[in-house]
């Protein structure tokens, strides 16, 4: 319910945003910077997506673990789908996720997110009481 009632205020802000914008330079002019945006948003998304890819293929092939570049995957993923959509509000925050030291800002939010519900066990170790901690390794296909 809190979503719905989020799209409701991006939309009502989007639309307070764009006829103020369009009252100072005009409603032509702001529809092509509102497509414009568009435009150099998705071809932004398109390298920043490719590069992370890159990124994360390369480090799941060296056997290391990708998490902050999956976490840049989800910055450029949800910057895509914030530029796409018409508006002054959400192109600035599309645009703003796709600036490195953004991501790794969202980065850190969402790795404290995490590892607030997870249990990391070494091998040996014994689980503290708490969590159920599944031990992936001990699982047959």
């Amino acid at each position: 319910m809190r979503l719905v009632g989020l799209f409701g205020v991006v939309a009502l802000a989007e639309l307070f945003i764009f006829v103020a914008v369009e009252r100072q330079i005009g409603l032509l002019v702001a529809l092509l910077i509102a497509l414009g945006t568009a435009v150099l948003g998705s071809g932004l998304v398109r390298r920043s997506g490719l590069a992370v890819w890159s990124r994360i293929q390369e480090k799941v092939g060296q056997g290391a673990l990708p998490g902050r570049d999956l976490s840049a995957g989800v910055s450029v993923l949800v910057a895509g789908a914030l530029l796409i959509s018409p508006g002054f509000l959400t192109d600035v925050i599309g645009f703003l996720l796709l600036v490195p030291s953004v991501q790794a800002g969202v980065h850190t939010q969402i790795a404290k997110r995490i590892s607030s519900k997870i249990t990391f066990l070494t091998p040996g170790s014994q689980p503290e009481s708490g969590p159920t901690v599944i031990d992936v390794e001990s699982w047959e296909v």
